[in-house]
């Protein structure tokens, strides 16, 4: 029953995306290319609303079965409005602050609901408690608007998306269970999507999607208790190294994070070898390099910091020397 479900659930999602993209034609909701575009012409956009509708009538029929516990469900509802308010933003912007206040509510739904992870740093155990909690809850809100910082090119955010939940699945190999089936579900949503997603991409998730897929990877970070957290926090590892480095680089050159750029090493990656060769790259750093380490990890998760540490440096250094937070490439011959 699984599979038949998780087919006709990919099989929706992919056809709702053709539906959406005539009705946003239809309607003008679409992604004009301005000069920090990776695309050149109009694309419909707010298609990520489709991954939400799909993810939660797939999710809802499987608490319904008794096939996951009211606990997960119920904590999973919280990116139900930050799909609608994001796809509200998509087609007429909202001012940060009412963004923001819906995005802290979810985020502390979450953490409501969720049974936070027991944490093993260097040999110590860190319990659950209210700092742990607070904690929870802003990095919630960071995956939220870090999946929109990383959402800007082809592909992009659906892949790391299927990447992450497939990875959790081979991590562990528990069949049956609550997150296996959130896991393969969110995948399947994503790969239906990116069928029209990938480069060149015929539509775009938006914040209605970016934000969505943020927050239920955090709250599979944060829930999935079988997979160590420090092996999910490696296996997210390009969209957290690329993030950070390119805000903390802004900052430092006194620029306001808060505005629009196209600073981040994969934008400058496009911009030298195109879409599909960056999103290639990608993929293969997180098969390759990433994927092997949060393995080991997985068995000994006492050298959890310090693999985290490994696989992260040689990322920073080749996204520093691709230009993160900054206009141009640091090395020059990767400018155009």
């Amino acid at each position: 029953m699984l599979l038949f479900l998780l087919a006709t659930i990919f099989i929706l999602t992919w056809l709702s995306c053709f539906f959406y993209r005539s009705f946003a034609n239809r309607y003008g909701l679409l992604d004009h290319p301005d000069v920090r575009s990776a695309h050149v012409e109009p694309t419909p956009t707010g298609a990520g609303i489709v991954l939400v509708l799909w993810f939660y009538i797939g999710f809802a029929f499987l608490w319904y079965m008794g096939l996951v516990h009211t606990h997960i469900f119920m904590s999973s509802l919280a990116g139900l409005p930050v799909g609608l308010v994001g796809f509200i933003d998509d087609v007429k912007k909202l001012r940060w602050e009412i963004r923001a206040s819906i995005h802290g509510v979810c985020a502390g739904w979450c953490i409501y609901w969720i049974d936070f992870p027991v944490i093993e740093l260097f040999g110590f155990l860190v319990e659950p408690n209210l700092i742990t909690s607070i904690f929870g809850a802003i990095a919630l809100l960071w995956l939220i608007n870090l999946y929109n910082f990383m959402d800007g090119i082809d592909g992009l955010a659906a892949s790391e998306a299927i990447f992450v939940c497939a990875a959790g699945i081979l991590l562990v190999e528990i069949q049956g269970n609550d997150w296996y089936m959130f896991n393969l579900l969110l995948a399947s949503v994503s790969v239906g999507f990116l069928m029209l997603n990938w480069p060149p991409a015929r539509l775009f998730m938006g914040d209605a999607g970016s934000g969505f897929l943020g927050l239920m990877l955090g709250l599979i970070i944060l829930s999935h208790h079988d997979v160590s957290v420090w092996s999910w926090i490696i296996l997210s590892g390009y969209f957290f190294t690329d993030a950070c480095l390119t805000i903390v680089t802004r900052l430092l050159r006194g620029e306001k994070i808060y505005n629009a750029h196209s600073q981040h090493a994969y934008q400058h990656m496009t911009r030298t070898i195109g879409d599909k060769k960056t999103l290639y790259s990608i993929i293969a750093i997180n098969i390759f390099w990433l994927l092997p380490i949060a393995f080991f990890v997985q068995f000994f998760p006492e050298y959890g910091p310090l693999l985290v540490l490994l696989s992260y440096l040689p990322l920073l250094l080749v996204q520093f020397l691709c230009g993160a937070g900054q206009n141009k490439p640091r090395l020059t011959s990767l400018e155009n």
